[in-house]
């Protein structure tokens, strides 16, 4: 169960999510930062963004806070963004780390960098505890047949994700989506009435070219179709 003092500021988790969503980071799981493919994207991202500020700040981390024996609560409601970092194993000196101090430029780099991601956040010392680095999963159960089964909880809260990852915040991001299903919806629906309208435009079509040629033919030609005339008997004739 690690144990960190650092000295950082907090990111809440909704600005976590936007800024993943708005950079297009696929890599990036936003309710957990320590994944390791995360970290580095993120801080890739960072120094794309803000070189002026990641110059000044080389042991940049992303921490997270977590408690395994809380099964209720998918992420915590912020990560922590740190310049310091003390891993606490057995005990620490507070004083001594402390003591060490943020030269000036690394502060204003901080200082800018939360302006940046988190204008409301504290930049301050904390004493973080991450009960799962690794946060564990369990392995899937075994079928009946000798598959795996799935979570349908587990496949649920993946799938209902999306309905928490902007809030308020992120009303037009939906809202661009909704528009853009109902665009492909209606030109679904079009090109079937098309597909369907030219079938019906093609029968009539098909019957008015029929009941023309039949005005066009000629008394003779509409004759030569009937059957003979029956024989005339004279009158007085036994049948």
């Amino acid at each position: 169960m690690p144990t960190y003092l650092l000295h950082g500021f907090r990111w809440p988790r909704p600005m976590i999510r936007i800024h993943i969503i708005l950079q297009d980071l696929d890599d990036c799981a936003a309710e957990w930062l320590m994944a390791p493919l995360t970290h580095s994207t993120l801080l890739d991202n960072f120094r794309t963004l803000h070189p002026e500020y990641l110059s000044s700040l080389p042991n940049l981390r992303f921490i997270e806070q977590h408690d395994p024996d809380d099964i209720t609560t998918k992420s915590q409601p912020y990560a922590y963004v740190a310049d310091v970092c003390e891993e606490v194993k057995l005990g620490v000196d507070v004083d001594e780390v402390r003591g060490k101090g943020v030269k000036n430029e690394q502060w204003d780099a901080m200082l800018g960098l939360r302006d940046k991601v988190a204008p409301d956040a504290k930049v301050a010392w904390f004493v973080v505890v991450c009960g799962d680095i690794e946060r564990w999963v369990p392995p899937p159960e075994e079928g009946v047949d000798g598959g795996a089964t799935v979570d349908k909880d587990a496949v649920d809260n993946v799938q209902g994700w999306d309905e928490n990852v902007t809030g308020n915040d992120m009303v037009e991001y939906k809202a661009r989506n909704t528009v853009r299903s109902g665009s492909m919806a209606s030109s679904d629906n079009s090109k079937r009435r098309s597909s369907s309208g030219a079938g019906k435009g093609f029968m009539r079509l098909f019957r008015r070219s029929k009941s023309t040629r039949d005005l066009g033919r000629t008394d003779s030609q509409t004759s030569q179709d009937l059957p003979p005339p029956m024989p005339t008997r004279p009158p007085g004739t036994a049948v």
